[in-house]
């Protein structure tokens, strides 16, 4: 298996397309979101790797642009669909991570919102995970259709018709604020129906403009596939048979992306139709069927963060780098790979200003940019959308300066590590003792960006907030990590032994 060299792109081919229709179509196209659940960057074709198998995945990235360096706000579900949604740093929000309190508040326009201000009528299928109030489900938060489950895990052969139920991984499957028909009484697989369901929807709106979210459980636990999937995948060259069985899931996956190609293309809406594909983080350090299932680098036997350090939950790019994908034939130039970092929270503000809008009507403004003149050759090929960027997650935090990666993470030596990304994209080598100067100046820009955040809505505080940061206080990185060290090195009190 190899990796694409994200050094390398395909810039030359954005001379072909027009720049004038690429930054102002005549008519605003429809857009459709499809996002997959713990997808790492190993587990699609397009990146190189022959142990999986996603033509339809493939296809888009074939005819658009994937993105070398796509990241995503963060390392888990909920915050992460919270920046998609609103095209913007969630912590900005008050929304840290998963939980019931984690909410976008009716203060803020979320991405539906905007796109039915705009004219689009709006449709999802899939998990939300944004909430689970009755104010705060789909069908109260801009979507004029839904069908899917609002929790976050869900079962792939069956789920409840109680309204009470409490086992969220069987939780009610609901068509528009009602309990559907539980899957296991249509026979059918959760990946298929979210597929179905999508081309339904692409069917039934095709003569007026739509905005269409799928957002997939899968490839996220229960590890569950019909047999099919495995048949088709014998002839697979796998390292682990675990990893066919994941191949599986996530060929049922790229089945549903082209049932929804399929509709798109048979309704002659493929040129006025934006497709962003990508995963709401990387890859789960949890996987398997055999211990340890709690995996490290090197060990995955399932999903794949590719040549990347870390895992889902941590701000190494193993967590944060992501398939990504955008798709407009005519428009957005085929078989580019583009170089630059670019960030899930990019995809609203791109949608949002085809139709010329350029932030929400209501609450804070956007942090992600319209990708399109970047993508285009609108703008200079070497302008990057972002020279800074920033994570933040509990205690686990990082900032990105270019090609220059400063980060902390629980799950490590607990020392604030620096990264050339440029260099050493897979995180071996930490550079912070060579470069005391750069880490400092990147220490105090993230405190700097992190001590003006919303309080967490839980109440939970990062152990490791400056908050004191705009009256001078510093975290010194060399201080911090020569403490950090020391602890790990001091002797541990001997346990006394039970009388």
């Amino acid at each position: 298996m190899h990796m694409h060299d994200f050094k390398t792109s395909a810039l030359s081919l954005i001379g072909s397309v027009s720049l004038i229709a690429a930054s102002q179509a005549a008519t605003p196209p429809n857009v459709i979101i499809v996002l997959a659940d713990d997808q790492g960057y190993g587990d699609v074709g397009f990146h190189g790797f022959d142990d999986i198998r996603t033509p339809n995945i493939d296809k888009l990235a074939k005819g658009g642009t994937s993105f070398a360096q796509g990241y995503v706000t963060a390392s888990v579900c909920g915050p992460s669909r919270c920046g998609i949604m609103s095209g913007m740093h969630q912590q900005r929000l008050g929304y840290y991570g998963n939980g019931p309190l984690s909410v976008i508040p009716h203060s803020q326009q979320n991405f539906a919102e905007m796109m039915k201000e705009l004219g689009y009528h709006t449709g999802m299928i899939g998990k939300w995970h944004l909430g689970e109030t009755e104010d705060q489900l789909p069908w109260n938060r801009g979507f004029d259709f839904y069908y899917g489950s609002p929790t976050g895990s869900h079962d792939y052969f069956k789920s409840s018709a109680n309204a009470d139920e409490t086992r969220k991984a069987i939780f009610p499957v609901y068509r528009n604020g009602k309990i559907d028909t539980p899957i296991q009484e249509r026979g059918d697989y959760l990946t298929e129906v979210y597929g179905d369901e999508a081309a339904d929807f692409i069917n039934e709106n095709k003569d007026r403009p739509f905005f269409l979210y799928v957002a997939h459980n899968a490839v996220h636990f229960p590890w569950q596939v019909h047999d099919k999937y495995l048949e088709r995948l014998k002839d697979l060259p796998v390292h682990h048979e675990e990893r066919r069985f994941f191949a599986g899931m996530v060929l049922a996956l790229d089945d549903s992306v082209g049932a929804i190609l399929d509709a798109v293309e048979k309704n002659g809406l493929s040129e006025n139709t934006l497709i962003f594909y990508l995963s709401d983080n990387g890859t789960p350090r949890g996987q398997g069927f055999k211990q340890p299932k709690q995996k490290e680098r090197g060990t995955t036997t399932m999903s794949s963060p590719g040549d990347f350090n870390g895992f889902k939950g941590d701000t190494y790019e193993g967590g944060l780098r992501v398939p990504l994908v955008a798709y407009w034939p005519g428009t957005i130039p085929a078989g580019q790979v583009y170089p630059h970092p670019v960030v899930s929270f990019d995809m609203a503000p791109t949608a949002v200003a085809r139709s010329g809008m350029t932030k929400p009507s209501k609450g804070l403004p956007f942090d992600g940019v319209d990708l399109l003149p970047y993508i285009t050759g609108e703008k200079p090929a070497n302008e990057r959308p972002h020279q800074n960027m920033f994570w933040r997650r509990d205690n686990d935090y990082a900032i990105r300066q270019g090609d220059w990666k400063l980060c902390w993470n629980s799950r490590s030596d607990q020392t604030i590590e620096l990264y050339n990304l440029a260099e050493d994209p897979g995180e071996r080598v930490d550079l912070v003792n060579k470069y005391p100067e750069r880490a400092q100046q990147m220490q105090d820009a993230f405190d700097a960006w992190d001590s003006q955040l919303a309080e967490n809505v839980t109440g939970k505080v990062p152990a490791n907030r400056n908050v004191k940061y705009a009256e001078g206080k510093r975290t010194n990185v060399s201080q911090f990590n020569t403490q950090a060290a020391e602890r790990k090195n001091r002797p541990q009190p001997k346990k006394r032994k039970g009388k």
